[in-house]
């Protein structure tokens, strides 16, 4: 199984990325706050949820999305927008890989568009 071998080699390139360690530290600091974690795992749950059942990119989408932010007052603290913002960048570069391998070995996802 070389392909994990190999996998994993990639996998500690990740880990040395600045995305990567942006996350973790952000990650870090809201794990010392529990509560605070409690209200940001809710709020990356609804989020997630809206993107599967509306689309990215769909008006009602954006529409529950500012209604959320507006019952999150919470997302407003410095640590938290850090945190969701270094998130979004490592999700930028998982998905960054994941398209190349796709591209690459000729995957067709065509029907996702």
């Amino acid at each position: 199984m070389d392909y994990i071998k190999e996998t994993k080699i990639l996998v500690e390139k990740i880990r040395h990325l600045k995305e990567y360690t942006d996350y973790q530290n952000c990650k870090n600091v809201i794990e010392t706050n529990p509560q605070l974690l409690q209200k940001v795992n809710d709020y990356r749950k609804k989020l997630f949820s809206m993107h599967l059942e509306y689309g990215d990119g769909s008006f009602e989408c954006y529409e529950n999305i500012l209604r959320l932010n507006k019952e999150s007052d919470f997302i407003e603290e410095v640590e938290v927008k850090e945190f969701l913002n270094a998130e979004i960048k490592l999700s930028q570069v998982i998905t960054n890989i994941y398209d190349c391998i796709a591209k690459e070995i000729n995957f067709d996802i065509s029907f996702l568009d």
